[in-house]
Formats: structure tokens, sequence, C-alpha cells
């Protein structure tokens, strides 16, 4: 250091400045590196998460249908601070249990629910969140199988029971009473399929708000976690 008139004050040189630059450049580079790694983690712990808490009231379909993203995408340049986004395909029917909502009919007086033994094939979720193939195709589906179903009206309640006669159970559900079934007399009369009412609430099922909570502090966690891994390696500091 010189103080002598038409000096600088002070000199670095300049080997120590491209050290410093590099180190630096070396630091931010791993920190991305490892917020990269803390956000993938994050993302698929949260996506195991919001199918777990869904797949036990929805089942299997809707809670596949969540799905997970990291920004900027693999392959791409690190970032310190990543973007990560969790969504579902099948948005109204989680959100029609998240918030227990009532569904009334639309063109027709009645709402068709299908129940466990009406036939499953032919669903599938759209881009919407709703179901490709409507309930009157499930219909056309259980009509086809069974023949003609039976109207039932329930004595004092706006309901209507929709069932199946002469069919017999298997491994795979109900289906048509075979020969010698009906020769037996073991057939199965009056099996429900559908059930026909003005307007249903769906119960409060699934929670995705506590999710997006638990998945918040977690992030919080992990990211803390390794940028405090690498601040103790590089600078020696504990806090």
């Amino acid at each position: 250091m010189s103080f002598q008139p038409g000096e600088p004050d002070f000199t670095i040189d300049a080997g120590i400045v491209e050290s410093l630059s590099a180190d630096i450049d070396a630091t931010l580079e791993e920190l991305a590196e490892a917020a990269m790694a803390a956000a993938d983690a994050v993302e698929a712990w949260g996506k195991r998460e919001l199918r777990a808490d869904t797949r036990a009231p929805l089942g299997d379909k809707v809670a596949n249908a969540w799905r997970s993203r990291v920004w900027p995408n693999k392959g791409g340049q690190a970032s310190v601070t990543p973007s990560i986004g969790w969504w579902s395909n099948a948005p109204h029917i989680v959100r029609a249990f998240a918030d227990g909502e009532t569904m009334r009919a639309g063109t027709g007086k009645y709402l068709l629910i299908p129940t466990e033994n009406a036939p499953q094939a032919g669903y599938g979720f759209g881009q919407s969140g709703r179901m490709r193939k409507s309930r009157s195709y499930a219909l056309v589906q259980a009509e086809k199988r069974f023949g003609k179903l039976r109207y039932v009206k329930v004595k004092g309640r706006d309901l209507i029971l929709m069932v199946a006669d002469k069919v017999q159970k298997n491994k795979r559900g109900y289906a048509p009473a075979s020969k010698t079934t009906l020769r037996r007399g073991r057939e199965e009369n009056g099996v429900v399929m559908f059930v026909l009412v003005p307007s249903a609430t769906m119960p409060k099922s699934v929670n995705p708000d506590r999710i997006a909570d638990a998945i918040g502090r977690e992030g919080v966690e992990r990211f803390a976690r390794a940028f405090r891994e690498i601040a103790t390696r590089r600078f020696g500091a504990d806090d």
C-alpha cells in the first residue's frame, strides 16, 4: 500500500482477483447443482405424498393423474433458484372431494352414479380433468353385458336403483349367470349397478392443501441443508 501523491492507495494482485472469481464461480455452480438436486428430490417426494393422499379414497387412476415438473428442465443449465410445480390431470375430481362439493344433475333430473358392481372399463381422464367416457357410456356397457336393467324406486326417498337380474359373481366382478348356475338356481337378482339421485355431496376425503404445506416445509429443509453443507465444506461455517 502506498500514500505517495499520484499513486493508488492500494493495489491487488490480478492473480488473487482471478482466484477469488474462480472460487466464487465454482461455489455458485455447486450451489446451483445442489439446488437442482434438492428440487428433484422435493418434486418426487411431493408427488408421492399427493398420490398417497388420493389413492385410498379415489383409486389409482385419480392418484396417478398427479404430475410434477422442475424448471429449468433436466439437461439444461442449473439454477440456484429452480421452480417446482405439481398439478392434477383430474382437477375437477380432486377439487370436488377436497371441498366436499355438491354435484347436481346437468341435463336430466338425476345423477347416474355407478356402484362397484357396474362395469368399470372405458374410463380415463382428459386434460380438463373430466372423464373421457361419459357415465351414460357406463350404462350402455352395463346393459350390453347384463341386458336391460330394472328400475327400483326406493320408497319414501327421491332415489332410484338400477339393478341387474340373473347374474353371478366371479373373480373379476359380475357376469351374466351361466346355464349351469341358472339350472341350479344359484343366480343373483336385484344386484345394484347404478344409483340415481337428484344431487350428491362428495365427502371431504382428500386434502391437497395439507400436502402443499408439508411440501413447503420439506422444501425449505432440504434446500437449507444442501446450502449449509456447501458453506461448511467451503468456508468452515457452522451456521
